[in-house]
C-alpha cells in the first residue's frame, strides 16, 4: 500500500512544481477515502469538496432533476481527477452535480481551502485546475449534444457497448431501471428499445445481464451518435 506521501505525488504529479512549502501543505491536508457502492460522495449544491481523484474503483457525476430523473455527465476511473467537486474556485459558479461511487472506491482529495491558498501564487497549478475544468466542461458538452441530438437507441448501443468492455466484451451486468437512469430516459422507452434490438439479433437478454450476439451491428448502430 502507497503510503500518503506517495499517493499525493501519484495521483496529482502537479505537484512537483509546487514549492516545498506547498507540496507538504498538500500532504498534510489531503484526504483518503472509502466509499461503498452507491454511497453518495457530492450531493449537489454548490460543489467545494476539492480535488477528487481517484485511487481505485469508479465515480459517477450527474444531475438531478426535481422529480428524481438522473442524466450521467461522465464517468471517473483510476487515476481521473474531478475538478465539478471544487466548482467553487470558479468566481460565481454555481454547479449541481452529484457524485456517487459504482464500486467500493477509494478517493484522494485535495480541499479547497488548500487550493484556494495555492492558486494564487502558482500560476501552473491554477492553471491545472483551468484545464481539468475546460476537459469536464468538454465531456458535459459532449453528453448533453447525445441526449439533443443523438437518437435513444443509438445511445443505448453506446452504452451497452462500454459496459460490456469493462467484462469480457460482450456481456453487460445492466437492468433497465439502471439504463433508463443512465441515460435519463422512462424505463418503458428503454425496455421498447432493448426488445427491438434482440428481436434483431444484436443482444440478448436475461435478469440483470445484456449478452451481445451481434457486435458488429451494435458497433454499427453507436455510429449514429453525434460526433
Amino acid at each position: 500500500m502507497k503510503t500518503h506521501e506517495n499517493l499525493v505525488s501519484t495521483y496529482f504529479p502537479i505537484t512537483a512544481n509546487c514549492s516545498g512549502e506547498h507540496i507538504q501543505l498538500i500532504r498534510n491536508t489531503a484526504l483518503i477515502k472509502r466509499f461503498r457502492k452507491d454511497e453518495t460522495i457530492l450531493h449537489g449544491g454548490k460543489a467545494c469538496s476539492g480535488l477528487v481523484a481517484v485511487v481505485n474503483g469508479q465515480l459517477r457525476a450527474f444531475i438531478q432533476s426535481a422529480n428524481g430523473k438522473q442524466v450521467t455527465l461522465y464517468r471517473l476511473y483510476n487515476y481521473d481527477v474531478c475538478v465539478m467537486s471544487a466548482s467553487c474556485l470558479i468566481k460565481n459558479m454555481q454547479f449541481d452535480i452529484h457524485l456517487t461511487a459504482q464500486s467500493d472506491t477509494t478517493v484522494l482529495i485535495i480541499p479547497t481551502a488548500t487550493i484556494e491558498l495555492i492558486n494564487p501564487v502558482n500560476p501552473l497549478f491554477r492553471q491545472f485546475t483551468l484545464d481539468l475544468l475546460a476537459q469536464r466542461f468538454s465531456d458535459v458538452m459532449w453528453t448533453m449534444e447525445q441526449i439533443a441530438f443523438s437518437p435513444m437507441p443509438a445511445r443505448i448501443a453506446r452504452f451497452i457497448f462500454d459496459t460490456a468492455n469493462q467484462n469480457d466484451g460482450l456481456v453487460a451486468n445492466l437492468t433497465h431501471d439502471a439504463i433508463a437512469k443512465e441515460l435519463g430516459s422512462a424505463r418503458e422507452v428503454i425496455t421498447r428499445i432493448l426488445k427491438y434490438l434482440q428481436s434483431e439479433g444484436i443482444i440478448q437478454m436475461n435478469r440483470g445481464k445484456i449478452r451481445i450476439t451481434d457486435l458488429a451491428k451494435l458497433e454499427e448502430l453507436t455510429q449514429q451518435l453525434s460526433d
